[in-house]
């Protein structure tokens, strides 16, 4: 696994610890949900206005937001693990994903190690002021945020209530791993 991590802002200070935690993210949201890590996945911290452009040219929203994701591929083509998730309150029952029966049966030519699975952008000054909000560090909001936007681009989403609590028991289980629970 290899998450790569863009600084396209500079009003709050990336510490490598904090760059360290977001890639400690990636890696154990994409093992609780697929069973591997075998995926890249490009974290950019930007700011509110160029989250806000991209907002407004890929949603149709107007101003900015905390997370954005932008996969690579269609959730469908994804092959989920069917492997032991004990440790979660429930395995998450992925939308869109279908278990093989077995494992190997990943298609993609490229090697896994080399697949990207998509893009996530996360407005840093946002998670200053959510982090505030909720109470929590700034490390707690963007992993979270980051945990969020490898979900989104494995093909959850929070439409109805319980694909939301899904993903917020996911991305709960995530914070716990890395020591950043509530």
């Amino acid at each position: 696994m290899s998450a790569e991590i863009v600084n396209r802002q500079t009003k709050v200070d990336v510490a490598p610890v904090l760059e360290g935690k977001v890639k400690e993210a990636v890696e154990i949201a994409l093992k609780l949900t697929m069973g591997h890590d075998d995926f890249e996945v490009d974290v950019s911290f930007v700011d509110d206005s160029e989250i806000a452009q991209l907002n407004a040219a890929y949603r149709g929203v107007e101003g900015p937001t905390d997370v954005l994701s932008f996969p690579m591929d269609d959730p469908d083509e994804l092959a989920a693990y069917e492997g032991d998730c004990a440790e979660l309150v429930e395995c998450p029952d992925l939308p869109n994903i279908i278990p093989p029966d077995d494992f190997d049966t990943w298609d993609d030519t490229d090697a896994p190690e080399s697949h990207l699975l998509g893009d996530i952008v996360i407005s840093l000054p946002r998670a200053v002021e959510q982090a505030r909000d909720y109470g929590h560090s700034l490390e707690r909001e963007v992993c979270y945020l980051t945990a969020h936007g490898v979900l989104h681009l494995l093909g959850h989403d929070h439409e109805t209530e319980a694909d939301a609590l899904r993903m917020r028991e996911i991305e709960e289980s995530v914070m716990g791993r890395i020591g950043l629970s509530r």
